[in-house]
Order: structure tokens, then sequence, then C-alpha cells
């Protein structure tokens, strides 16, 4: 990228500089918004100097930086005399204080943790209660017999059981 700064950055507004090095380049406002995506109406503004028009001044920043990028320029020396211009184009460092937790948690995810707890001591007794109810179910139904897989029923006196069939070849 050829670095043509302006000579003397001073003397004009960043605005009157960055319109002459378009000018010089043979550009219209119009080639520059169409390679730059910002609206005539916002290159015109800024060529003029009437950054309360723009939308903040970290975005004629922004602005003044890829303009005089895309006008192979070193944007640094616009980007000083926009600060002296414009005391209030200089960026705010935003300080960011520390903050401390307490030790023990915080209290929203003590409550969260309590209330978890309390869910499942419910759904441990409700297993608990419902293992219960079915050993029992099943030793009532052993004591009552049916839990055996045969039943003995009551045969009439003298007659023939009989013998259940265990691996045996079938008879001719």
């Amino acid at each position: 990228m050829t670095e043509t700064s302006p000579s003397n950055p001073t003397s004009a507004g960043v605005g009157q500089q960055l319109s002459g090095l378009r000018q010089k380049k043979g550009l219209s406002v119009h080639d520059v918004s169409t390679r730059l995506r910002f609206s005539t109406r916002q290159l015109a503004a800024l060529e003029e100097g009437q950054y309360d028009v723009l939308p903040d001044m970290t975005f004629v920043r922004a602005m003044i930086r890829t303009y005089a990028r895309f006008l192979e320029s070193d944007p640094a020396p616009l980007i000083a005399a926009l600060e002296v211009e414009r005391p209030d184009a200089v960026p705010r460092l935003m300080v960011v204080q520390p903050v401390s937790v307490p030790s023990q948690g915080v209290a929203f995810f003590r409550e969260v943790r309590e209330g978890n707890r309390r869910w499942i001591i419910a759904a441990l007794l409700l297993l608990a209660l419902a293992l219960a109810g079915a050993w029992v179910w099943h030793l009532d139904d052993v004591a009552n017999g049916a839990g055996s897989a045969q039943q003995e029923a009551p045969q009439p006196a003298g007659a023939v059981v009989p013998a259940p069939m265990v691996n045996r070849p079938p008879e001719p």
C-alpha cells in the first residue's frame, strides 16, 4: 500500500484532507460510497466536517481509518488531527472494577442446591416405599402359595397319577 499522507495534517480539517486525497485519485463521492459501503450522505458529512450528523465519534474514527486506507494514505495522522479538532474523538478506556464473589457462593445457587436436595430426598423415599410395597406383596403371594409353580389339586382315592415324563424316548 502506497502511503501518500497529507502534507500538513493540522492545516486543514480531516474531512477536507480526505476530500483532497479523493480528488487526487480522480474518484467521486459516489465511487467511494459504492466501494466502501458508506452512504453518500455520510461521506459528504465526513468531508464537510459535520461529525454531529454521524452516529458516534467511534464510528467517525473507524470511517476515517477505512476511508484513508482506501485512498492509500496513512490513517494515523488523520486520526491525530481529528483528536486535535474534536477532543471528544479521543477513545475513552473502560475501567472494569473487579467483582468479588463471597467464598460460600452466591445465595441463588445455594437455594437451587437446597431445592434439588429436597427433590432427590423425596424421590428416594418414594422409591423406598415402592420397593417395600413390592417386597410385601411378593411375600404375601409366597405365603398364599400363588408363588409356587405347581399347585396340588386333591386327587380321588385310588386314582393313578401318571409320573411326569422326563426325557424318555417315545414308545412304539
